[in-house]
Order: structure tokens, then C-alpha cells, then sequence
């Protein structure tokens, strides 16, 4: 949980980053879709399959909480202090997925067609080690190896931008922080403008493009990150205005706002619903959550919803190694147990939760442990 001297947590926030992860989780529990039970095919189509939108809202609040905790250091001090925090686990998953593309280096779905030891596989492994996959624009390469990543490469070069952003927006200089802030929000809307245009001649032409639509570091830097900046460089004023409501409707619209359009998903396949509108109700959340004082914050803030928000960098960073596998761990034991744990799949959902969260538990244990004794400096 982020945490300084000068700056109250926000508990909501970090609650939100959990189920954030959950959510993100699900998605990728495509089994579900072919589950002989209504109960978990009808809560994966309309629930669960479209949890991957739980990234725009991590862009969000990284800015926002970027903007929230910024400290006036030198830009090596500031850039080893996020290195610190996000390469470590990075390299390790990194190395994990290595290793398991060299042993099962003649599966093509682990390897997504990539021949171990070509050219593109060593191409990737620089991609990926430098943080540089998701500015490829070729599924082989940004979702080589360790697929979720990709936010992690997009996510490192915005602190490269928001670093220089914010030293200009919190300049001594009063004239020089107005002009910058101007200059931030034209560059945050024209980054929407443009990946709704984006989104627009995708959806007339019937083109499919998941690296515009989803991955697009462009926009999820200079878009929702920005975004993230913005919004918590002109909160104060937005409470000024939300003030006049009572705080426990405004959260409880918020979250009306949020499950009216997030339901939509079920009915439509309009390009921008995959990234471009999510800012609308995640925006909506923020604000009405920002003080974390009414009833649905105080909820927010009991142990589970905080556990599940403490671990959530390393749940979204491992959870591919549990749902990927456990069907394959289980299909070296017996291959009998591994086709009843296909079968059931309300039971493999379970029990693929259940080990993704205490993975993320051990391995969030290690890594402050790893902190604590300064192994990463």
C-alpha cells in the first residue's frame, strides 16, 4: 500500500487495486464459457469475462496516486525507487516463464508459435528485460513469455513521463505550473480523441486490433495515466463541488454508474467499451471514494478488502502461473484427475482462486522481506 509521510492512505483505493486483480483474474477463466453448469457459464458471460476493463482503473490510480506521493527527488533517486518496487517481481516471473517456454519448448500455445531459440525468441527475452514488450505491436512479443507484463512495460515508461509532468505541474514557478497543467490535459484529450478514432474506423472496418484497442501504451500513458495526474492535481476542486451531496449517495451513485455501464458489455461489442470509456465510471469511483469517510468506504477499509488490496501487485503478476498450471501439474499426477478437474469447472475455479491468492500472499511475504533487508538496494 502506497504510504508517505505527508499523505493520509487511501484505503478505498488500495481496496479497489484488489478487487481490481480479482477481477482481472476472472477474466482469463475462459474454461468457464464451456461449464456444463448455467450458474458459472451465465456468471462468466456476464460477469466475469470482461474483467480485463479493471486495467484502466490501475492506470488511474497510478497516476493518481503517482501525482498524490510526489516527492521533489532527483530523477535517479526517483526512477531506482520504482524500479525497485516492480522490477524485481518482474525478472523473477520473467525467468519462471523462461524456463517453462524452454521445457515445454515444443507446446505452441505456451509458446504462442515461437520456436525456442529463434530469432523472435531472443528478440522477446530483450523485450521483456528491458521493459519494451508492449510498445511492440505484435501479439508474439507483447504477450511473449509472461502475458500480463505488458502492463508493467507500459507502466515503467509512464513514470519516466510523469516524472517530468509532474516536476513541471508542482514548479515554484506559478506560471509555469498553469501553462503545464494546460498543456497536460489538452495531451490527456487528444489522447481520448484520438483512440476514439481509433476505436471508430476499427468498428466500421471490422477490423480486430487488440494491441489499439486494449494494449495501446500510447494512450494508456499519455490518456489514462494523465488522466490519473489530472485528476488528483484538480481534486480538491472536484470536492469542493461533490461537497454539496451527501457523500454516501455520492458513492453509491458511483457505483450505480459503474454496474450500468459495465452490464453493457453483455449486450454490445462496440470498440469502446475494450479501453476508451472506462475513465467515465473508474473517474466517478475516485472521486466518490476519495475521502474514504462514508458507509461503503468503511467497508472498504475492513481486513479482507485491504488484504486483497496489499497483495494485488503480486496477484495480477502470478496468477497466470496458478490458472495455467494447474491443469498441467495435475495432468502429471493423473491424467484421469485432471479430466474431472476439467469437468467440474465451478470446482476448478475454486480451487484456482483459493492458490492464486495464497501464492500472492507467500510471494508478497518474500518480496518485503527481500525489501526489508535491502537485497534490491
Amino acid at each position: 500500500m502506497i504510504k508517505t509521510s505527508n499523505n493520509k492512505k487511501i484505503y478505498s483505493y488500495n481496496a479497489f487495486k484488489g478487487i481490481g486483480s480479482l477481477f482481472i483474474l476472472f477474466s482469463h477463466m475462459s474454461y468457464l464459457s464451456k461449464s456444463k453448469s448455467n450458474f458459472c457459464y451465465n456468471v462468466w458471460k456476464y460477469i466475469m469475462q470482461f474483467g480485463s476493463v479493471f486495467t484502466t482503473l490501475f492506470f488511474l490510480i497510478s497516476g493518481f496516486l503517482l501525482a498524490y506521493t510526489w516527492k521533489n527527488k532527483n530523477f535517479k533517486e526517483y526512477i531506482f525507487s520504482k524500479l525497485r518496487r516492480i522490477y524485481p517481481l518482474t525478472c523473477v516471473v520473467f525467468i519462471l516463464a523462461l524456463v517453462i517456454s524452454i521445457v515445454f519448448s515444443k507446446n505452441p500455445q505456451i509458446n504462442k508459435n515461437v520456436v525456442t531459440g529463434s530469432s523472435m525468441w531472443f528478440f522477446n527475452i530483450v523485450m521483456n528485460i528491458f521493459l519494451l514488450k508492449a510498445f511492440v505491436p505484435y501479439e508474439i512479443t507483447f504477450y511473449s513469455f509472461h502475458a500480463p507484463s505488458w502492463y508493467i512495460s507500459v507502466l515503467f515508461l509512464f513514470y519516466i513521463f510523469g516524472y517530468i509532468f509532474l516536476k513541471k505541474i508542482n514548479s515554484e514557478n506559478i506560471n509555469i505550473r498553469k501553462i503545464w497543467l494546460k498543456k497536460s490535459f489538452i495531451i490527456c484529450i487528444l489522447a481520448y480523441i484520438v483512440e476514439l478514432l481509433i476505436c471508430i474506423i476499427l468498428q466500421i472496418t471490422n477490423i480486430k486490433s487488440l494491441y489499439l484497442c486494449y494494449v495501446n501504451p500510447y494512450f494508456r500513458i499519455f490518456g489514462e495515466c494523465l488522466a490519473g495526474i489530472l485528476l488528483c492535481e484538480y481534486m480538491p476542486k472536484i470536492q469542493k463541488i461533490v461537497s454539496y451531496f451527501k457523500i454516501n449517495i455520492v458513492e453509491i451513485f458511483s457505483l450505480f454508474l459503474f454496474f450500468i455501464i459495465y452490464s453493457f458489455n453483455s449486450f454490445n461489442r462496440l470498440n469502446i467499451f475494450s479501453c476508451w470509456i472506462w475513465i467515465i465510471p473508474f473517474g466517478f469511483l475516485m472521486i466518490a471514494f476519495r475521502n474514504d469517510k462514508a458507509i461503503i468506504s468503511r467497508i472498504l477499509k475492513k481486513k479482507p478488502f485491504q488484504f486483497l488490496g496489499d497483495i494485488s501487485f503480486e496477484l495480477y503478476m502470478t496468477h497466470a502461473f496458478v490458472y495455467e498450471g494447474l491443469p498441467i501439474t495435475v495432468g502429471l499426477v493423473s491424467k484421469s484427475l485432471k479430466e474431472t478437474l476439467i469437468y467440474y469447472s465451478g470446482t476448478r475455479f475454486i480451487i484456482t482462486l483459493i492458490l492464486s491468492i495464497i501464492f500472492a500472499w507467500i510471494v508478497n511475504n518474500l518480496m518485503n522481506k527481500a525489501y526489508k533487508l535491502k537485497i534490491f538496494g
